[in-house]
């Protein structure tokens, strides 16, 4: 077993660090539709080097990074590991566990990680593809693209064959190959033509050994002409080194102001969010007023109950009821209305209105009866009454407050998050805004590697020829580069005819010797790259046999795997997998060729793919990928609900395969199928949180059975 774990940390909905587990040869994750279970394929898909992000469903990377909830904030950078057991030493390395990693920062920086190790992306494609992984990544089948073998073209079917056959190698090695050849033939090229540069210039040398020339004229020139050269591009280059530091240094200092601003308001968003954090939403407030509405419906049901009792004791202690007694009680009433009116709480009015139809219940009762109610004097019930309406009077204006309390702490928090709103926004143009000055900066800094590279020329200039000058601080620049390669061009017809001029001498001698030399190093070393030459070649002819023999023969392979398949999934039939060789054109280069597919399907005539219904194109592209991967088992095959186009027959057969097939490779299967889930060892449930982050549930082994059925 290959595949042991995967480690998600804030890639997309997986806001916290999550870890899969593979101890079985079929792992089913599960979930409801948006609780990201595709995620964990893309995830596996994007560590493996995945560069569409198209295929991620993003735009950038910064797509990928778990962007926060109401409840969690987001991240700044999204992480996935991919754990493989190397005991078997399949990968070349010591380490008995390898590990692929891949990170993104939100100012769009990628890294790739080998064991921890920062490495390039050729790097990782090289290594997996040792172990039949390539870049069209045919084992990890997403949803909606289980039918993409058959829909692919010759070309880019044959190009996942030869992936899931384990060919990518030969290709990698072919390409080396191709490119040492290429370079090799360039060298050749290059050897022969200082060659033929060298061997005059020998011959001439040999001549003017036995010559001599006056040359101190020329010498003179000569030395007058480098002088001046030295003056003039040094003066050159100073000056351009002023123009770039006069640039630079604004760049520079509005870099560091704008850095400063940005660390300013990060700290003022900090303290910011702490504040409006602090600032809660006042639930001691919520229950302080729902405590007050309750004592006031108590003390108005009591004040209802205390009228009844007065209106029954009136009745029993007379027959008529004065109008001093009638207006009291009416003005009772109306003072109550005048108060409930004052109530902003709905729970406040309906009881308060309840309480209004006891009392104009109640004043009823008394004119029907024509008797007086007593709610005054000395009467017991009268002054309790009085109390409970001066109670309701002191909850009422306490209602008020409270009220207003909570608005007011609504308005607070609205303030200080539009306010926080206004800093982020700043924050975002600050950051805009320097992420420019540093592009502006770094294209200056591409602009100061010319004339460093001029600076360096001089150097080896001055080196070459040994001068000893101080050069003039007034010299007058080179107005163009033209001009400069004239005066060098000057120099260097000087320094020759100075050599013609002079006699013989020893550094004549010493120059004749050293391009002999030179010339039987050339000749050695021209024998040598046309053998390179021949062994690149014959390298290359041996690996596109081994190549075209390997496909071929993985093919049939392939072909009969596909057949069995094939029968298993329709009952009998057809499918054959054709190569169509290249033809090659004018210019003696290979185009077309590739792998086409002959079915026929039992009961049913095709004369194309384009009649086969969504559950047979499924199907068909099941048991071709099932086919390449019995032929050349990967590490593991992802497979994201390629089952659900298939009705409940079809779902059996597909779990049939996927047993068959999980004796020879890993499998992930990310499904709704319960059939499909009773074949698994582990279940893994995917849920998303009240925070917005996807979380795992697993059951194991016998209890992953169970809870399928």
């Amino acid at each position: 077993m290959l595949l042991k774990k995967l480690v998600l940390s804030g890639f997309k909905s997986f806001g916290k660090t999550t870890t899969f587990e593979f101890p079985s040869d079929v792992t089913a994750i599960v979930g409801p539709n948006g609780s990201g279970k595709s995620n964990v394929a893309e995830g596996i898909r994007w560590v493996l080097g995945e560069q569409s992000m198209k295929s991620l469903r993003g735009k950038r990377g910064e797509d990928l990074i778990f962007n926060g909830s109401d409840k969690a904030s987001r991240l700044g950078k999204a992480e996935v590991k991919l754990v493989f057991d190397n005991s078997s030493k399949q990968f070349p390395y010591e380490f008995d566990e390898v590990v692929f990693g891949r990170r993104v920062l939100r100012d769009g920086t990628n890294e790739y990680l080998l064991n921890s190790s920062v490495v390039r992306l050729k790097d990782i494609f090289e290594l997996l593809s040792r172990v039949g992984i390539g870049s069209t990544q045919h084992h990890i089948i997403s949803q909606g693209e289980v039918d993409r073998i058959l829909w692919a073209t010759p070309a880019e079917r044959q190009e996942m064959i030869e992936e899931a056959l384990g060919l990518k190698e030969f290709h990698l090695k072919k390409k080396d190959a191709s490119k040492k050849l290429t370079e090799t033939e360039n060298n050749v090229k290059q050897v022969e033509a200082q060659r033929r540069e060298v061997t005059p210039h020998l011959t001439y040398l040999s001549q003017q050994a036995e010559k001599m020339k006056a040359f101190e004229e020329y010498r003179v020139d000569l030395n007058k002409k480098i002088k001046e050269y030295v003056d003039r591009e040094t003066a050159t280059i100073n000056s351009l080194k002023g123009e770039h530091n006069k640039d630079k240094e604004p760049l520079a200092k509005t870099k560091k102001e704008l850095e400063d601003a940005i660390a300013v308001l990060n700290k003022e968003i900090q303290t910011a969010e702490q504040e409006f954090s602090g600032v809660k939403a006042r639930e001691d407030i919520h229950g302080k007023l729902s405590e007050l509405e309750d004592r006031h419906k108590s003390l108005n049901r009591e004040l209802g109950r205390i009228e009844g009792a007065l209106t029954a004791e009136t009745h029993n202690t007379s027959g008529s009821i004065s109008l001093s007694v009638f207006m009291r009680e009416l003005k009772e009433a109306v003072s109550f209305v005048d108060n409930l009116m004052q109530q902003e709480s709905f729970e406040a009015l309906k009881s308060g209105l309840k309480d209004v139809k006891v009392k104009l219940e109640g004043l009823g009762k008394l004119c029907a009866g024509d008797k007086t109610q007593g709610g005054g004097g000395d009467n017991p019930l009268g002054a309790k009454k009085q109390l409970l309406l001066t109670q309701l009077a002191q909850i009422e204006r306490s209602l008020s407050v409270v009220q207003s309390e909570r608005e007011e702490g609504g308005l607070m928090r609205e303030d200080m998050l539009s306010d926080l709103r206004e800093r982020e926004q700043k924050l975002r143009s600050h950051e805009h805004e320097l992420e420019s000055v540093r592009e502006q900066l770094r294209e200056i800094e591409f602009s100061e590697s010319k004339y460093k590279e001029r600076d360096e020329e001089l150097a080896n200039f001055v080196k070459d020829l040994n001068i000893k000058h101080e050069p003039q601080k007034d010299a007058n620049m080179f107005g163009t580069d033209k001009e400069r390669q004239s005066l060098h061009r000057d120099i260097e017809r000087l320094r020759i005819k100075l050599e013609e001029a002079g006699g013989i001498d020893g550094g004549v001698v010493d120059e004749y010797k050293e391009t002999k030399k030179r010339d039987e190093f050339l000749s050695t070393e021209l024998a040598d790259l046309k053998k390179a030459e021949k062994s690149l070649a014959d390298l290359m002819h041996e690996l596109d046999e081994k190549l075209h023999k390997e496909f071929r023969l993985g093919l049939d392979n392939i072909n009969k795997e596909f057949q069995k398949f094939f029968n298993d999934v329709f009952g009998g039939g057809k499918a054959l997998l054709i190569y169509v060789e290249p033809v090659t054109n004018e210019e003696g280069e290979e185009e077309g060729g590739g792998v086409d597919i002959d079915l026929d399907i039992p009961k049913k005539r095709l004369k194309s793919l384009d009649m086969l219904s969504g559950g047979e194109r499924a199907l068909t592209s099941i048991a071709l990928l099932f086919a390449m991967s019995a032929v050349h088992p990967p590490p593991f095959l992802v497979l994201d609900e390629t089952d659900a186009a298939l009705d409940e027959a079809n779902s059996q057969r597909y779990a049939d395969l996927l047993k068959d097939l999980s004796t020879k490779t890993q499998l992930v299967v990310i499904t709704h199928n319960r059939t499909t889930m009773a074949e698994a060892g582990v279940l893994y449930g995917v849920t998303m949180s009240g925070e917005g982050i996807s979380k795992l549930l697993s059951l194991k082994f016998g209890q992953a059975a169970e809870f399928a059925k």
